[in-house]
């Protein structure tokens, strides 16, 4: 059906609140945008817990319909004008199941039948995608993770605070509550973020307990309850094909690239392990728009209209037109610092050269000031760096690989995602500071990155936390990516083990994917730190459980730079 019959002058049909049937007898609301005349139509779902009405849901609804699509958008259990009890992950499984075998019962729907979604709306295709609806052709799920455990909620053990506590108030009551500008008001003051125990956020964020955050706080390594909702183990179960939409600063990129290697691999169809694309941007967690995040500029070529990118996705897997999507490479990245565009086959890199970069100093790397160096050399006998972690002062969260934009008291400005300039941390004397010589040439790092830290420290359990920066030559130390680990989650994150005081130990900070262009002239920088406030909760260093723990002490950290312990970062270097 040539897209031309559905140009601007078609009318829109809206058939707004139709009742969908769940397997329980709970029915889901759901409005459907459809060309006035003709038809029947392929058909997009989405699935949603922030209202269907919407005006970017009408809008989107309309855009589909003129070019040819019936689009649906379905409030999730319990959420606005569906039935039954919101909880967040696990109704979804079979609700997301259901709602496609009532979609393609419908006279307006000709059976081809793809899904898309942002953030939860990808997560609710996901679920339900190992249940192998027949019904299903496609999906486009973005910015969204396979693990909930270890790539949402505790991320190296350490609790996301600022997500799960943004995203728990979001699903219960609206959008603005806590990215609207009145949130500033709600959620700005120190002191509501500090409170402990922090199972009790929920009641003094609005007043009333929110079960799922209390079962994420209780469930505080990965077990059964985090394996019902995961489909990190389920690729095999999954027979179609998905485009994927990620960002370098949006927490889920690392999980895109997971689905993407393991889906090629163990799709449980030819289609499903052939056509699986995935496009990585310059963005956050939010719809890519402007040339800019944090602060640098991507330049001209940076933008992308990702509702063309959906339709060509959608146009060659439902209506059957092929074009640069279906014949060309299947990853798309934009390196920033070249700020360009790129076509791989394969990730990481298969001309990735992983290469040790070591920490090293004269005993005195706090902060910028310090004599702390980052070397492709490793170190000899030198004196370790020493810092105090006081969980009443920790290190605030300044840019880096965020999913929720909020105004807090601990800046001046609202806490933005993005290559955030870290000057004002690395004055800090409690964050260690490692910088490299000037490059010499432009240095491409595109790949995961991984810091092996040798460390020590007073208490029983503690944070250590890693941010790789771009320095420039006036200074300007913009975060590039960044990780952190819970010492108890050290050996695994299905069990803990508490620190011995004192005793050296081996950490692994799992950074996020990065790719970047380090420019001639600019340095590596690496910082160590034990906390990440309010994006991460603090550790009170004394071994009490996350949930419930009240009592503070502050941490004496050791890290060791020697022939014996030779901390390092391992960084994914790119021949161009």
């Amino acid at each position: 059906m040539a897209d031309t019959v559905f140009q601007k002058e078609c009318d829109i049909r809206l058939l707004h609140g139709l009742h969908v049937p769940m397997r329980d007898g709970v029915r889901l609301s759901a409005d459907v945008y459809v060309p006035q005349s003709g038809g029947p139509f392929p058909t997009i779902v989405t699935r949603t817990p922030y209202e269907s009405g919407r005006d970017v849901f009408t809008e989107l609804g309309v855009w589909w319909a003129e070019r040819g699509y019936a689009f649906v958008v379905q409030d999730c259990r319990g959420r606005f004008e569906s039935e039954g009890i919101f909880h967040a992950y696990f109704p979804d499984i079979e609700d997301g199941y259901d709602t496609l075998g009532w979609v393609a019962e419908q006279s307006w729907c000709n059976g081809r039948l793809g899904t898309w979604g942002r953030s939860y709306g990808a997560l609710t295709q996901w679920l339900s995608a190992p249940l192998q609806s027949p019904h299903l052709n496609c999906m486009a799920p973005h910015v969204i993770c396979d693990d909930f455990f270890s790539d949402c909620h505790y991320i190296g053990g350490a609790f996301q605070l600022l997500l799960s506590l943004g995203a728990a108030v979001i699903w219960e009551t609206n959008l603005e509550i806590v990215t609207g500008r009145a949130s500033r008001k709600i959620f700005q003051n120190r002191r509501f973020w500090e409170h402990l125990p922090l199972i009790e956020l929920d009641e003094r964020a609005i007043g009333r307990k929110i079960p799922y955050w209390r079962e994420w706080l209780e469930h505080p390594t990965y077990d059964s309850y985090w394996q019902r909702c995961n489909t990190a183990d389920r690729h095999a179960e999954i027979k179609v094909p998905a485009f994927q939409q990620c960002g370098w600063f949006d927490p889920y990129t690392a999980s895109g690239f997971r689905y993407f290697n393991a889906m090629t691999k163990k799709g449980a169809t030819s289609e499903a392990r052939t056509q699986q694309r995935i496009m990585v941007g310059p963005w956050s967690h939010e719809v890519p728009e402007g040339t800019s995040l944090g602060d640098m500029d991507f330049g001209e070529s940076a933008p992308v209209d990702m509702r063309e990118e959906n339709k060509r996705w959608f146009d060659w897997q439902l209506k059957g037109v092929k074009g640069d999507l279906s014949d060309g490479p299947p990853i798309r990245l934009f390196v920033t610092g070249s700020n360009q565009w790129r076509f791989e086959h394969q990730w990481p890199l298969d001309r990735t050269r992983w290469t040790p970069y070591y920490l090293s100093s004269g005993g005195n790397a706090n902060s910028f000031a310090g004599d702390g160096i980052f070397c492709s050399d490793p170190p000899g006998n030198e004196p370790p760096d020493h810092f105090e972690y006081d969980p009443q002062e920790p290190v605030p969260t300044r840019g880096g690989v965020l999913s929720v934009t909020l105004m807090t008291s601990h800046a001046e400005e609202p806490m933005r995602a993005g290559p955030v300039d870290q000057q004002s941390v690395e004055r800090r004397g409690d964050v260690l500071v490692y910088t490299s010589a000037p490059l010499e040439c432009d240095t491409e790092v595109i790949g995961p990155v991984t810091v092996v830290l040798y460390a020590e420290s007073s208490a029983r359990d503690t944070d250590f936390t890693a941010r790789l920066t771009d320095v420039d030559p006036a200074g300007c130390s913009r975060v590039m990516t960044e990780g952190i680990i819970r010492a108890r989650y050290r050996k695994s994150l299905n069990e803990t083990e508490l620190l011995e005081p004192g005793v050296a130990d081996r950490f692994q900070i799992e950074l996020w994917p990065v790719g970047h262009v380090f420019r001639k002239g600019h340095c590596f920088r690496l910082d160590i730190s034990s906390s990440n406030f309010p994006r991460f909760s603090r550790n009170l260093n004394t071994g009490e459980e996350v949930a419930t723990g009240t009592r503070m002490q502050t941490a004496r950290q050791t890290v060791l730079h020697s022939t014996q312990y030779p901390s390092h970062i391992i960084l994914p270097l790119v021949d161009a």
